[in-house]
């Protein structure tokens, strides 16, 4: 309906102006083009000097590719492009046809003319371009894909399983000591590791083919929670061996994905009304619910519980005979460095 109304508000105007300067439609008409180039133009320069922000985005949103970073910014719908061709078209001919110094600039056509070329200009939709789309994505406002993943995965997961898991009594970490004790080993740290592949690839277990150094071992207990009206539901996180590369050591750690990462992986492959545009902002969309997530942890002081790994899994060049995926074991333990040369620094 709003789309109805600007154009009769347009309509509108453009008849007072052709009233206003004597019936003369082609002059008229020549003011409308005019607006139109101006308003394209200034949409170009402000896209320019986006994209000279964006550079700095350039691995993360675009993977590298120049290319598709500019296809992002300077993207116009086709009733923009048919918009311009027509008024470079007749800014040609009447330029040719007659004296533009007589266009009438004055108070009175001009009142008319910019809240007209306004309305019909927003009927363009000039703003619209994946660049946007991802700085809105970006602006954190708390309703996009990314954010409403990270809330629903807080809510209805890590708030239930990381506070008191087991008994109303334990938390995480107690339940892990308990684990240390009953298996006899040492927990790299007391934390859920969860981790966030910028592929959305999410395989069974992290003892893949793509991960040699990575064993399983053992879950954490059971838990068994009652949650909307399904009663003693069960949740259990995982536990693996890692192997560090030096003799037989191996260290243990609690890992899984992040399990919304494979649905929307299901959204992104499958068709649907939105599929284009989650495949064309998975990058913002992940970011985003990574950003969300650890926002979430940090505010509820559970980020004590929980360690985000938001990761590059997929090399950009990889080699005819190479794996095709980072071993994700290796990524584990170089966050388990960076943590305890955190800790002893935060000692010092």
């Amino acid at each position: 309906l709003s789309n109805y109304i600007c154009l009769f508000i347009s309509f509108g105007l453009f008849v007072v102006d052709i009233l206003t300067n004597e019936n003369k439609v082609a002059t008229v008409f020549a003011m409308y083009v005019l607006g139109v180039l101006v308003s394209v133009s200034l949409q170009l320069l402000y896209r320019i000097v986006l994209v000279k922000e964006e550079f700095r985005h350039l691995t993360s949103r675009y993977g590298g590719c120049v290319s598709n970073l500019l296809k992002n910014a300077f993207y116009f719908p086709t009733k923009v492009w048919i918009a311009l061709a027509f008024s470079v078209f007749y800014a040609v001919y009447y330029c040719c046809t007659n004296n533009v110094t007589e266009l009438p600039f004055n108070f009175k056509n001009i009142a008319f003319l910019i809240p007209s070329i306004y309305f019909l200009t927003s009927q363009l939709s000039l703003e619209t371009s994946s660049l946007n789309d991802s700085l809105w994505i970006a602006k954190d406002n708390g309703l996009d894909y990314g954010s409403g993943m990270a809330y629903s995965f807080f809510h209805g997961y890590l708030n239930l399983v990381l506070p008191k898991t087991g008994t109303e009594e334990k938390n995480l970490k107690e339940l892990m000591e308990d684990y240390e004790a009953e298996n006899r080993i040492l927990f790299a740290a007391y934390k859920l590791f969860i981790l966030i592949p910028k592929s959305l690839e999410c395989f069974v277990s992290l003892k893949n083919e793509h991960s040699p150094s990575v064993d399983e071992s053992q879950s954490l207990p059971v838990k068994e929670i009652t949650v909307a009206g399904v009663q003693k539901r069960v949740y259990k996180n995982a536990v693996y061996k890692i192997n560090t590369g030096r003799l037989d050591e191996k260290i243990y750690v609690s890992a899984e994905y992040a399990t919304p990462l494979r649905t929307f992986l299901e959204v992104v492959k499958h068709t649907g009304r939105h599929t284009e545009y989650y495949d064309k902002h998975k990058n913002d969309i992940i970011l985003q619910f990574y950003l969300t997530l650890k926002q979430i942890l940090k505010r509820t002081g559970l980020d004590e519980f929980c360690e985000l790994i938001y990761y590059e899994d997929y090399p950009q060049n990889t080699e005819a005979n190479s794996t095709p995926y980072y071993d994700v074991g290796k990524i584990i333990l170089t966050r388990i460095k960076e943590l305890k040369k955190y800790q002893r620094e935060k000692i010092e």
